[in-house]
This record gives structure tokens, C-alpha cells and sequence, in this order.
């Protein structure tokens, strides 16, 4: 089975045509949003793209047989995170000012500050994201994978932190194990190159065809869209754990 693994689309509607496009020709069984469909940052990805939020969501919707909800997509909305163990979030977090919310935070969150309103999402768009998980749990060939935008206990993204070291991803791999899942794929890093890691190690590979070891394993999805980083989607076969990228 082939699955088509998309992340970080953030409104660059050309990108994600030219990735589903991609997984078409490709053949995948099913394709799979990993969240932050919507969200951007002029600073980071630029002007020169074409961005339509809501277009992209119905893409997406009309695409992917699952998708996932990412920090941005609950900033777009207003929704606070389900999982949020490592911040307590008061009830009146989206009508702080931006200086209140970066001092709440103490700069563990990101704060959204570059140009994350004007999105105009319809009322479609916004019910689609709202009813998006933050994690699911899918059997594939008899193989459970565990999807997100980001590691437990932070599923959203919605915490600045970033892995370093293997035992930074341990809390995401009890998770996995207590799921009973044997590989977990999520987004949200924009890293060049795909990271993957486990229990002893954590490696940045810009390998475009890998297969993924016999422990349990945790790798990243690169974006979809233009900006700091190569963009492109992922191919993911669960019976041989082999792993295609596919640049855009």
C-alpha cells in the first residue's frame, strides 16, 4: 500500500496542486494531511507565492481520505490545543493582546505575530478545521501508525520546542508504544531533509529513498510549501517501511 503524506501546506495553493498532482501519477492508495493548511508568515515564506487559504482547504478536503489539525489551523480558528500538558492556557487566550500572549508565554510558544489574520477563511473552512484531530491512529496492513503535526505531548506544535537529542523524542515514543504503534509521522519541523529517530538515535537524512529500521521509529514530513526549506510530499509503503520524497 502507498500512502501520500502531506504537511505544512500554509496556503501555497500551486505548491500543494503540484504535490497532489505528484501523488496521482504515483498512485497512492490514500493521501494524508499533517496539518498547518492554513497560516503564514511573510517573513519566512515570502511574497512571490499565491496564497489562498481557502482553496487549499478544500483541496485538501477533497483529497485526503484523513487530515490533521497543526498550531497554525487552531490559530486561524480561535481553538485552543486538546493536548497542551506542558502550558496551561487561560480561557481568554485569543482575546489577549499579542504583548499579554508573549508574556504569558515566556517565549515557549509561538506567537503568530507576522500577518496571521489576514487569512479571510469561510465558514466552511473554518467548520472543516475545527473538526480536525490533533492525532490519529491508523492500521494499515495490519500496521498501526501514529499520525500528528508534531510529538506527544505537544501533537499541535503549539510549543517552540524542537528536538535535539533522542531522549527529547522518548515522551512521543512511550506514546507510540502505548498505542501500540510501531512508526509515527509528523510535520511541522521544516528541516531540510527528513528527520527520523528513535529510542538511541535521532538523524537528518537528505536521503530521497530510505527504509526506515525494524525499531520503533518516529520521521518528519517535509512542507508543501515554498520558503526556507525544499518543499515537496512523502510516499510512505507500511509492509516494507520504505520512504520516497518527491521535491516540488
Amino acid at each position: 500500500m502507498k500512502i501520500g503524506i502531506l504537511s505544512d501546506i500554509h496556503e501555497d495553493v500551486n505548491s500543494l496542486s503540484q504535490a497532489l498532482r505528484m501523488l496521482e501519477n504515483e498512485r497512492c492508495d490514500q493521501v494524508i494531511s499533517l496539518g498547518d493548511i492554513v497560516g503564514y508568515d511573510d517573513g519566512y515564506y515570502g511574497t512571490s507565492r499565491i496564497q489562498d487559504a481557502n482553496e487549499c482547504i478544500r483541496l485538501v478536503k477533497e483529497n485526503c481520505s484523513l487530515s490533521l489539525i497543526g498550531n497554525h489551523d487552531l490559530f486561524a480558528i480561535k481553538k485552543l490545543p486538546e493536548f497542551n500538558v506542558r502550558f496551561d492556557y487561560p480561557a481568554n487566550w485569543y482575546s489577549l493582546s499579542l504583548a499579554e500572549r508573549q508574556r504569558i508565554g515566556r517565549g515557549k510558544l509561538w506567537d503568530y505575530s507576522h500577518a496571521e489574520d489576514q487569512a479571510q477563511l469561510s465558514d466552511i473552512s473554518r467548520e472543516y478545521l475545527s473538526g480536525l484531530p490533533e492525532f490519529v491512529v491508523t492500521e494499515f496492513s495490519g500496521i498501526k501508525i501514529l499520525f500528528s503535526h508534531h510529538l506527544y505531548p505537544d501533537l499541535n506544535g503549539s510549543l517552540r520546542k524542537m528536538p535535539i537529542w533522542p531522549s527529547d523524542i522518548w515522551p512521543h515514543l512511550k506514546w507510540m508504544k502505548r498505542n501500540n504503534c510501531h512508526t509515527s509521522i509528523t510535520g511541522h519541523t521544516h528541516v531540510e531533509g527528513t528527520i527520523t529517530g528513535n529510542w538511541f538515535h535521532l538523524h537528518t537524512t537528505l536521503e530521497t529513498n530510505f527504509f526506515i529500521g525494524t525499531n520503533r521509529s518516529w520521521l518528519t514530513c517535509l512542507p508543501v510549501t515554498q520558503g526556507g526549506v525544499s518543499s515537496g510530499c512523502m510516499i510512505f509503503i507500511p509492509e516494507t517501511g520504505e520512504v520516497t520524497i518527491h521535491h516540488i
